[in-house]
């Protein structure tokens, strides 16, 4: 009997854990996007142009990799 609590307590913590870290990559989608000229994680772009700092070029919101 406390051997099926053991396996069912982790199962659930994996559970919520994956939950967790799930939540966590699509909150910070939100806030970083792919660079579309060099494929880097650089802020999101929500008004104007910004510059990577890895490849020193000029990207904005909307533009895709090809």
């Amino acid at each position: 009997m406390i051997a099926v609590q053991g396996v069912l307590g982790s199962s659930l913590t994996l559970s919520v854990g994956a939950l967790v870290v799930g939540l966590g990559l699509a909150w910070g989608w939100r806030l970083y996007q792919r660079c579309p000229h060099c494929g880097r994680v650089v802020r999101r772009v929500f008004s104007g142009w910004k510059r990577c700092h890895a490849c020193g070029r000029q990207y904005r919101r909307g533009l895709r990799l090809k």
